[in-house]
């Protein structure tokens, strides 16, 4: 059996597939049948009440430990939030400016709930540095690493950019650590359809969630800290749930003398976690390594491609790296009304998105066909035409 072919067989775990031409996974990921039964499951846990603690703690750690194989990660290095924003919020609250270290370096092309992040900082007493991008597509790493100086205290940047174009992060963390900086590196847009190993990235902190290419539910995010790095960190704003003896209800009456962080990353973890989301994210989760990252990532590639040839054949420019190397997860093309060809295309049956109404993008899963993206590629050609 072929890696398509193999990819394919898994199918039929997406209803959505059977439904619509699905091709907005860098939005949504579709969601699998059997997380359908794990919802269910959820709200059948909901019948225990108060006896379902035990429950929850054994899917709670078995979701951590899933996320943990999809990043190669250690045991204890991995963290489960409400967002990749709250775990970035929560490192940011370890790290104090000082008049010789405080800068955060970003780009003008992160995720923007990261940036009004990280530019928040500033009310602290850091300094942001923003790189820009020269062609509104990617930033080089080069002028990322330029930007790491001395004064450096964090560099928050993205893994993969708005417009799928993938960042060479390893000149950048190397600069970072040798310039004495933290790095925190989103990896939301790239966890699921491209291989993220955190230890080989070597990365401080690396984020990602599960609505996209895990697909699994919002309100829910990841961390992963360096363990060595995490037991240096005392978190601003613990909770019971990061307390190395959270089932004890422990009683505190100082920070000082009541509160003991749980080992490695999990000390970031706060209060009472939502347990539906983390019941809706491991059947994504188990799909990934299933499927293995490697291949998806080459059918990924494969789709892309295709696309991208189509797009240009239509005349239509494509605002996402050319090189398949240089991208990750989907194409974005710029065409008159993005709004509008979105809305025309769904009501053929055809789901892509939009972003900041100058483009339309195209994710295409794994388990997307040939057939679909030529689809697409006719009907988008028909919708322009009309206008």
């Amino acid at each position: 059996m072929s890696a398509t072919d193999e990819l394919l067989r898994h199918r039929e775990r997406f209803p959505i597939f059977a439904e619509r031409t699905y091709l907005a996974t860098q939005c949504m990921g579709p969601f699998p049948r059997d997380g359908y039964r794990d919802l269910e499951e959820y709200l059948r846990s909901r019948h225990l009440h108060n006896r379902l603690l035990e429950q929850w703690l054994e899917r709670f750690s078995e979701v951590t430990g899933l996320v943990e194989r999809v990043l190669h990660a250690p045991p204890g290095s991995v963290a489960l939030r409400d967002s990749a924003t709250a775990c970035q919020a929560a490192i940011a609250s370890c790290i104090e400016p000082t008049p010789a270290r405080n800068r955060i370096v970003v780009t003008a092309l992160d995720f923007h709930s990261s940036l009004h992040l990280w530019s928040a900082q500033a009310r602290r007493g850091f300094e942001l540095v923003q790189v820009p991008s020269l062609d509104g597509i990617s930033v080089p790493a080069d002028a990322v690493a330029a930007a790491i100086d001395e004064r450096t205290a964090i560099v928050a940047v993205g893994l993969v950019t708005r417009n799928s174009a993938l960042l060479d992060a390893a000149p950048v963390i190397a600069r970072a650590k040798a310039m004495g900086a933290l790095t925190v590196l989103d990896a939301y847009q790239a966890i699921g359809v491209h291989p993220v190993d955190v230890q080989a990235l070597d990365a401080d902190v690396v984020v990602g969630g599960h609505v996209k290419w895990l697909s699994g539910e919002t309100g829910l995010g990841f961390m992963y800290v360096r363990p060595e790095l995490s037991e240096r960190l005392i978190p601003a704003y613990p909770g019971w749930f990061g307390h190395s003896d959270f089932v004890q209800f422990v009683q505190v009456h100082s920070f000082v003398d009541g509160y003991s962080p749980m080992p490695g990353a999990r000390r970031f973890q706060q209060g009472t976690p939502g347990m539906l989301p983390i019941y809706g994210a491991r059947a994504g989760l188990k799909f990934v390594l299933e499927a293995g990252v490697e291949r998806i990532a080459a059918r990924n590639r494969e789709l892309t491609e295709r696309l991208y040839d189509g797009a240009e054949s239509l005349g239509v420019p494509v605002l996402t790296p050319r090189a398949p190397r240089e991208r990750a997860g989907g194409i974005c093309l710029g065409v008159p009304d993005p709004e509008g060809v979105v809305r025309a295309l769904a009501e053929r049956g055809i789901d892509v998105d939009q972003r900041r109404r100058m483009m339309v993008r195209v994710a295409p899963h794994a388990c997307n066909t040939v057939e679909e993206c030529d689809h697409f590629l006719r009907v988008l050609g028909e919708v322009l035409a009309k206008r």
